[in-house]
Formats: structure tokens, sequence, C-alpha cells
């Protein structure tokens, strides 16, 4: 039998070869390391359907883009009519015919018809704003439920100067002069 030593003699030859072994893992992971280190910057990450995945995003950007414009001009249009609809209305409230206007809207409607005789249709309020006398044709004024202005009949020809046909009549012009008025 082989005696091994003394005890500190064994300690120290484990110690050695345990700081050995210790330097060369040491020495082969900083190796690994850097090995690992070269190989992913020299290695490029490839995505197989990279293209077509960047080509769909940008689809679905654009559509997002195109349905938040579509959306903004939707409201502002939405607010442009609702400030027309409260225009009007309050242009419904102020309604009522003056005696110029009348006369005006009488001698449009006169001109429109040739008869030497006509029935005048007008609100019963406005009845009383109209003289005969200053018109050339012979007129017989009635009343009719009318919102404002006139409506002028000679046998089967009828000739609607009321307000609500006068809207209904220029409304492509009162619109596009409202429109260029709306400051949102």
């Amino acid at each position: 039998m082989q005696t091994a030593g003394s005890v500190a003699s064994i300690v120290a030859a484990i110690r050695e070869d345990a700081a050995a072994e210790v330097e060369r893992i040491d020495q082969t992971t900083a190796a690994d390391l850097a090995a690992i280190h070269a190989e992913e910057r020299d290695t490029a990450v490839t995505i197989a359907d990279r293209d077509v995945r960047l080509a769909a995003a940008r689809r679905e950007n654009q559509e997002r883009l195109a349905q938040q414009e579509w959306e903004g001009r939707r409201t502002a249009i939405e607010q442009r009519e609702a400030w027309i609809a409260r225009v009007i209305d309050a242009a419904r409230e102020e309604g009522t015919s003056t005696k110029e206007q009348l006369t005006a809207l009488i001698r449009e409607a006169l001109e429109n018809i040739d008869a030497a005789e006509c029935e005048v249709l007008v609100a019963p309020r406005d009845r009383e704003l109209i003289d005969p006398a200053k018109f050339q044709q012979k007129i017989r004024i009635t009343t009719a439920d009318i919102r404002g202005g006139c409506l002028i009949k000679a046998g089967p020809v009828v000739f609607d100067n009321g307000f609500d046909a006068r809207a209904k009549r220029f409304e492509p012009e009162w619109r596009k002069a409202l429109g260029e008025m709306y400051q949102p």
C-alpha cells in the first residue's frame, strides 16, 4: 500500500488541481462565448415572409389612415348639416312676409303666367299686405294654408312662389352660400 503523504500536502495538491480546472473552464467559457458572439455577428436573421408582412402592415396602416380621414370628413359634414338645419329653422321662425316681399313675389309669379285674371293665394295673416291696384292683371285674393309667399292660379296653371317652394327651387344656391359661410 502506498502512502499519500501528509494531510497538508494532499490538501495542497487538491487545491492545485481545482485551480487548474477552474482556469481551464474559464478559458473554455471565454473562448466559447467569443465564438458564439462572432457567429451571431456573422449570421443574419432572415424572416421567410418579411416582404409579405411588410406589405400587409403598410396596407393596414393606409386603411387605418383612410378610415380616420373618412370619419373626420363625415363628422365635419354632419356638423355642417346640423348648422345648416339650425339656420333653416331660425329662418322659418322669422318667415313672415313683408308688404314689399309679397308684392315682389306676386309680380314674379304673374310674369310667369300669361293670364288677364289670376287668383292669388296667401297666408291669412298676409291678406292685408296686398294692394290689388299695384298689378296690371286683375287679381282675386284668397287665403291658403301656406307659411309665407304666394301661389298664383290662372285656370289649370299654378305658380307656387311660397317660401317652401322657393326654398326647394333655390336649394343648390342657398346651400352653396351657407356652406361658404360655415365656420367650424
